[in-house]
């Protein structure tokens, strides 16, 4: 049987993701490679699909498709016909990001030196090849400072601290792709001897004496943390007492909680656990995100979450007014839930603790105005300590955002259906989805959100309908359906059945037309031949200063934005702008690259340059995301790129409301 190589995945996933025909050169664009390699690439995919009676067709001159009449079933059974070849390939990394993650868990876990000869044959690659993928190795560990020692006829061996060395094996667990797959291989084989039920029993019976719940997926990452621990002690590798200074933490009530952990799981596994692990185990405490208890949600949320974490929030939320115009420092369910979450994530920055967001794609894409406060925030958190925020967790505060601009939105629509939210991803996630809900069924009345373990708690007399991200196996007395995270289309349609209620819709009409006033022939630009981000954002901005649409500042707050998360959507698209709206005059410049460059993790051949005037930072909101919308149209964007005259490009762009 053929067997799909990364490429190939990319390519069918792009096809099925379109319900038209889109050109090989689009393809080739997209993925990386030549339209000759996407020709040949079909062919490869169309020997597999025809087991299935299934093919990529193509139509001269339109592009290649599969058959959207076919419909669904035939999709699915073409994601089952891949997810197949993928379990015949067993356990041995294949794809070069799985290869590195095999290697540094092998390393990580070595007792002494091991041989790169050793890891090539287990993997069935060459010794250049594992050379190859150890470079990549090495970068992941200079993010937790470990190096790699080399030893002529011995190997390899990691050195460094053994609290960062965890933080590296954790994090290498958290990415891989099949998390399921995760839970199952990587457990047998890095904490094979590991009672985990016995240590999730321990651990839920203490952190149960914390004041806030803890959420679902960081409780189990707790747990695997404290397995780890727990198979390294008992290899004589230990966190030493000094890696974590005791004074900081001794005065949280998360110590105490960790100290009764660790004489629990002493006492259960028969090991004796030095006191450097408990002060281990209290930063996971701190670090972990919580779930919000309903019998505190009316407490003072300045004792809930530290006068200094509520001071954070408000100086966060009064730049985002500052800057946009938006007054959400009313909002005392956002001020409770984002101290709370920041009382996590400062925790969490500190010790360079990484909570990997597998939500983020999602958010940058569907939620792109709340990512941009989002980039706010971290920039005041960032100006106010040391501490980098990085795009995982800038994803998660935007989740807070935008559940409070939702509830602004919402404020004038409640009664009718009681609804109660059960979420396993905490508490900002639950906030979002129970924005979300509100905003396109504004009559019900969310009373509730709850982490599913506690759904055997949910009064039957004050909800009548209960909406979960996870699916609900247990039969309970209130109807209860299950929905995304990241409300969908179907999810809607799924609500909508149970409860009656009409659509809202933004007026985009304004928002359409003042996009329409932003762009000129004067800033319209093709063939450009800069290789990277950072060239072409200083050549447009330096013809925006030219021409009096930008001050000397301008420049240099795009690059800062650039920095902190790229600025690039997907499907070719990047939108670089300032970090606050500081132009002289509002305009976007439009730039089509000669060739797609590598902009973060994307490709790039379409660049939109914004620039907004104080004046119309009200407007950017609805702007900035009915602009995204745009250009989330693939076929529009494949065309616009072989524009080479102003008003074509324009009336093709403008054909697309």
């Amino acid at each position: 049987m053929y067997v799909l190589n990364s490429r190939l995945k990319s390519l069918i996933k792009e096809l099925l993701s379109h319900k038209k025909p889109v050109t090989s050169e689009y393809l080739a664009k997209v993925i990386g490679v030549t339209s000759r390699t996407i020709r040949n690439d079909v062919k490869a995919l169309n020997l597999e699909l025809k087991k299935i009676g299934v093919q990529i067709e193509a139509n001269r001159g339109v592009g290649y498709f599969i058959d959207p009449s076919l419909g669904q079933p035939v999709i699915e059974l073409i994601e089952e016909l891949f997810m197949l070849q993928e379990e015949e390939q067993g356990n041995t990394p294949v794809l070069p990001e799985e290869r590195v993650l095999f290697i540094l868990k092998s390393i990580i876990m070595a007792e002494d030196f091991i041989a790169t000869e050793k890891l090539a044959n287990e993997l069935f690659v060459s010794k250049s090849t594992v050379d190859n993928d150890l470079k990549q190795v090495e970068k992941l560990l200079e993010k937790y400072d470990l190096t790699l020692f080399k030893k002529q006829n011995y190997g390899i061996k990691l050195t460094g601290n053994e609290m960062n060395i965890r933080f590296c094996l954790s994090e290498s667990l958290a990415n891989m792709r099949n998390e399921q797959a995760q839970l199952e291989i990587d457990s047998n084989a890095i904490i094979s001897d590991v009672n985990v039920e016995e240590i999730k029993a321990i651990t839920k019976k203490h952190i149960d004496e914390l004041p806030i719940s803890m959420a679902e997926l960081p409780f189990n990452n707790l747990v695997m943390h404290i397995a780890i621990a727990i198979q390294r002690i008992k290899k004589g590798k230990n966190v030493e007492v000094g890696t974590i200074k005791l004074d900081q933490i001794e005065d949280q009530v998360e110590y105490e909680v960790a100290k009764r952990i660790v004489e629990s799981i002493e006492k259960k596994f028969s090991i004796k656990i030095p006191i450097g692990e408990e002060a281990y185990i209290t930063i996971h405490l701190l670090g972990a995100k919580h779930f919000e208890d309903q019998n505190l949600a009316e407490a003072d949320s300045v004792d809930l979450v530290g006068e200094s974490h509520y001071q954070l929030v408000v100086d966060i939320l009064s730049e985002i007014n500052q800057v946009y115009q938006i007054d959400l420092l009313e909002d005392q369910e956002l001020i409770y839930g984002l101290g709370l979450h920041l009382r996590s994530a400062i925790n969490r920055l500190k010790y360079r603790m990484n909570l990997r967001n597998p939500m983020l794609k999602e958010i940058k894409n569907k939620y792109p105005f709340s990512f941009e406060l989002g980039i706010v925030a971290a920039e005041i958190i960032q100006n106010n300590s040391t501490l980098i925020v990085n795009e995982d967790e800038i994803g998660y505060i935007a989740i807070h955002l935008e559940a409070a601009v939702e509830r602004m939105k919402n404020k004038k629509r409640r009664e009718v259906k009681r609804v109660a939210i059960v979420c396993a991803s905490g508490l900002g996630t639950a906030k979002l989805l129970a924005a979300s809900v509100e905003s396109v069924f504004p009559g019900i009345d969310i009373v509730g959100t709850y982490p599913s373990y506690s759904i055997k708690n949910i009064n039957k007399e004050s909800v009548d309908l209960i909406l979960s991200t996870i699916p609900i196996n247990e039969k309970t007395p209130i109807p209860a359906l299950h929905i995304n995270t990241l409300l969908t289309e179907k999810d809607i349609e799924k609500v909508k059945e149970h409860i009656s209620s009409k659509y809202l819709h933004e007026d985009e009409k304004k928002s359409f037309h003042t996009l329409q006033k932003l762009f000129s022939d004067e800033l319209f630009f093709t063939e450009i031949d800069q290789k990277n981000p950072t060239e072409i954002i200083k050549s447009l901005s330096t013809i925006l200063n030219s021409n009096g649409y930008v001050d000397d500042s301008f420049q240099q707050s795009v690059l800062e934005r650039e920095e902190i998360s790229p600025t690039s959507i997907g499907n070719l698209v990047a939108i670089p702008h300032p970090l606050k709206p500081n132009a002289l005059g509002s305009c976007i410049a439009i730039g089509i690259l000669k060739k797609s460059v590598k902009w973060g993790e994307q490709s790039v051949q379409l660049v939109l340059l914004l620039a907004l005037n104080e004046k119309d930072k009200e407007e950017f909101s609805h702007l900035f995301n009915h602009l995204w919308k745009i250009v989330q149209n693939k076929k529009l964007v494949d065309e616009l790129c072989s524009k080479e005259d102003f008003v074509d490009f324009i009336n093709l762009f403008y054909s697309v409301k």
